[in-house]
């Protein structure tokens, strides 16, 4: 009993105690405590990857013919857009030259809705060599071959990836192979987020079986400096380790050209925008591992602005050396999977973070340094909770939390009112229909933003706004108390924070980390200075959004950066979950800003 007299604290005692923590003090000792514990944890489970053995025997690509093949497609039919009568030609003539290799072409049709039309023979093709020893086990070579409506030729996206596949098919059908190899060439990768390659690993009755699938996005004009591999799926997935360090050693064993990957912090923003530039991320979508390559120069973001979906696109602009890089580096990749004496158990397996290029986390360290770099952010929040609970009644208290939360829901409710009204446009006839997305980069759509159909937008959700606060208003919603409200909207973003988990804590800590701590410095001074300052703390909150903005203006050219978020978000590129946690965001941001600015 005595032992116990002296553990047990009088409701005094607690209080005091509770006084005398800082919430500046908690943040510093928890941060500490936090970052000791990521270090540990860091050190003791960073892993180092095992290569796989590579085919080292000499390729027998031809970069000529795979040049030909390009030159005769990109020339004889122009103008592939995906509902064109030159897609349906090319079809045709590509089905030709499987043939002349001996194959027997297969198609896979499929429909979509392609501003405001429905079209129903789209046409993937492909051919299948049957393996000896295990023919279960499927490896692919893809490319497409349809074109946007900005170019004409389409030499580079994509002829370049379908010279590179058939003589791929070529070599392939002259030797015996363990595993079985499919050529696919995909319809509609420009229009509706990679249509054709979804269609596929839907609808093909073997997708299950397919173990590696590599893609061929295009081979850049210029002296190939470097090949990138991306390894984003649709909205989830991406490249499990083993199939990855294959791509990336084949080219490196070859010593031509970089072997550029996106590891560290180039692969935490991949795996936090999971939105894929090709026909790739489809197939990761669907829990089937795939990659992609991309042949560069060294003035690679030229080549995006002047080259890429533009008229410029033409045949004469490639070099056949580019060919024989890439070719020589997929074949031995091919070669390299096909004599594996069984695949890794944990085949499908993408839970993991590449550090750099010999070191990796796994999936479970990856979330837990996550969750602790929001834990200072929490334990702050808590005890500043526990400090303004001190100083008010719980009467008060109460009914400035409940004032609170029905300023959050009138206007995040408001915000989905007008989302609501975004996802039936397209039925509405108000904007063409198409399916997940209208289409890819320096599409004209994507430079023409509707102004009529956004201020519909913002104005059913002002009307509705204003309607819930004509009717809901009392004499509570105006009284101040900042620090309540404070603590109130910090809760409301730990939860968007927590929700953010569920889905993909990469996403939240890329996008949440900032707001997380520059909002919770916010100061309740109203006076000018502490409104400047909270106004840079609250904007600041968006930084790593802003950049992100910033990017796919400069680099992937996705227009309007205003226009392309709500096409995205209407048409359901961003997932449902990843709006409505946006449309949280935001309303706690104009929630701060009402209360410590205006």
């Amino acid at each position: 009993m005595g032992g116990s007299a002296q553990i047990d604290r009088t409701p005094v005692q607690r209080k005091e105690i509770l006084a005398s923590l800082s919430p500046w003090k908690t943040l510093i000792r928890t941060s500490l405590i936090c970052g000791l514990l990521a270090s540990i944890l860091f050190a003791l489970n960073l892993g180092r990857i095992e290569p796989l053995p590579l085919n080292l025997s000499p390729p027998q690509f031809d970069a000529a013919r795979a040049h030909h093949t390009m030159f005769s497609l990109a020339k004889k039919f122009p103008n592939r857009v995906t509902w064109g009568e030159n897609r349906k030609k090319s079809a045709i003539w590509l089905k030709d030259e499987f043939r002349k290799l001996g194959y027997t072409p297969q198609s896979l049709q499929f429909s979509e809705v392609i501003a405001g039309t429905q079209y129903n023979q789209l046409e993937n093709i492909y051919v299948e060599k049957k393996g000896s020893r295990h023919p279960n086990e499927i490896i692919v070579a893809m490319a497409h071959y349809d074109i946007t409506d900005t170019t004409i030729e389409g030499a580079m996206d994509d002829g370049s990836g379908v010279g590179v596949v058939l003589e791929l098919a070529r070599q392939f059908s002259r030797v015996d192979s363990d595993r079985t190899m499919i050529f696919l060439l995909t319809d509609s990768e420009e229009f509706g987020a990679f249509w054709g390659a979804r269609a596929f690993a839907r609808s093909f009755e073997k997708s299950d079986q397919i173990i590696a699938a590599l893609n061929f996005d295009f081979i850049s004009p210029g002296k190939l400096t470097r090949i990138l591999t991306l390894c984003d799926g649709l909205k989830t997935g991406y490249t499990p380790l083993w199939f990855r360090e294959i791509a990336l050693n084949s080219i490196r064993s070859l010593g031509q050209v970089e072997a550029k990957d996106m590891d560290g912090i180039e692969e935490f923003v991949e795996r936090a925008m999971q939105i894929p530039p090709a026909d790739h991320g489809a197939f990761l979508e669907a829990g089937i591992p795939a990659l992609n390559w991309v042949g560069q120069p060294a003035n690679f973001s030229y080549v995006m602005a002047h080259y890429h979906h533009t008229p410029a696109d033409v045949a004469e602009a490639l070099e056949p050396r580019s060919f024989q890089i890439v070719g020589q580096a997929a074949e031995r990749v091919i070669r390299s999977i096909d004599q594996l004496p069984k695949i890794p158990s944990d085949w499908r397996n993408s839970s993991y973070w590449k550090i750099s290029e010999h070191y990796y986390l796994p999936g479970w360290t990856v979330t837990l340094l996550h969750i602790l770099a929001f834990l200072p952010f929490l334990a702050f929040s808590t005890v500043k909770f526990a400090q303004s609970a001190r100083v008010r009644s719980k009467q008060r208290i109460s009914a400035v939390v409940q004032s609170e939360l029905k300023q959050i829901g009138i206007l995040f409710t408001s915000m989905l009112s007008g989302y609501g009204l975004m996802l039936v446009l397209p039925a509405l006839h108000l904007i063409t229909q198409y399916e997940t997305f209208p289409a890819t980069q320096k599409s004209l759509i994507l430079y023409q933003p509707n102004l009529w159909v956004m201020f519909s937008v913002v104005s059913a959700v002002a009307l509705v706004y204003g309607t819930f606060k004509h009717f809901t208003s009392t004499r509570i919603d105006a009284a101040f108390y900042p620090r309540i409200r404070h603590t109130v909207l910090t809760a409301f973003l730990a939860l968007i924070i927590f929700l953010a988990f569920l889905k993909n804590s990469y996403l939240g800590t890329l996008l949440l980390l900032p707001p997380a701590y520059l909002w919770m410095a916010i100061d309740s001074k109203h006076n000018h200075e502490g409104r400047a300052v909270n106004s840079l703390l609250i904007f600041g909150g968006a930084v790593t959004f802003i950049a992100i903005a910033v990017i796919l203006n400069t680099v992937f050219h996705v227009g309007v950066f205003y226009w392309y978020l709500f096409l995205s978000a209407t048409y359901g590129l961003i997932s449902p979950y990843a709006v409505l946690l946006f449309l949280m965001s935001i309303t706690v941001m104009f929630r701060l800003f009402r209360s410590f600015v205006l």
